[in-house]
């Protein structure tokens, strides 16, 4: 029951922020995809089962306030969650050099995922939105680096 709960507070943490940030900038959630960053994390704490079910329903999310088609996001978020988790077990990411390399990569796998299921049913070129959506892996990799580590300081103090 305790992954359900951190779960959903996890998804529900995500679309405050998202709604946050929409509130501030437009153009500034081309950069930011607050739901990615939480996918890979969860990922990364949780284990690869529970990162593909919070990718499926942040995914889902997502699409349900988005025009295109319902299950892009739903799919490219599930894939990131699963092998976040996944690779995550086989190696170690933790040390913050990797960290960063690892989110920003699990962020334009992400990036990639959707760009390439969009370009696979929209018949319209791509919104790039001016190379500002290129940006995101890299600010994935810095915001899910910096979370990660705020994370990990609270973790500590609790076991104390």
């Amino acid at each position: 029951m305790k992954p359900i709960i951190k779960g959903g507070l996890t998804i529900l943490a995500a679309f405050v922020l998202t709604s946050a940030l929409r509130q501030l900038s437009v153009p500034l959630l081309l950069c930011v995809n607050v739901f990615t960053v939480a996918v890979i994390l969860f990922g990364l704490i949780e284990g690869e089962l529970q990162g593909a079910v919070l990718g499926m329903a942040c995914g889902l999310v997502v699409d349900s306030f988005s025009l295109g088609i319902f299950g892009l996001s739903g799919l490219a978020h599930t894939v990131t969650g699963f092998l976040s988790g996944f690779i995550s077990r086989k190696m170690n990411v933790l040390p913050m050099g990797r960290l960063f390399v690892f989110t920003g990569l699990m962020g334009g796998l992400d990036l990639g995922l959707w760009v390439l299921l969009s370009a696979v049913f929209f018949s319209e070129g791509f919104p790039w939105g001016g190379g500002l959506l290129l940006a995101q892996p890299l600010v994935t990799a810095a915001l899910g680096t910096v979370v990660y580590l705020i994370y990990r300081r609270i973790k500590a103090r609790h076991e104390r």
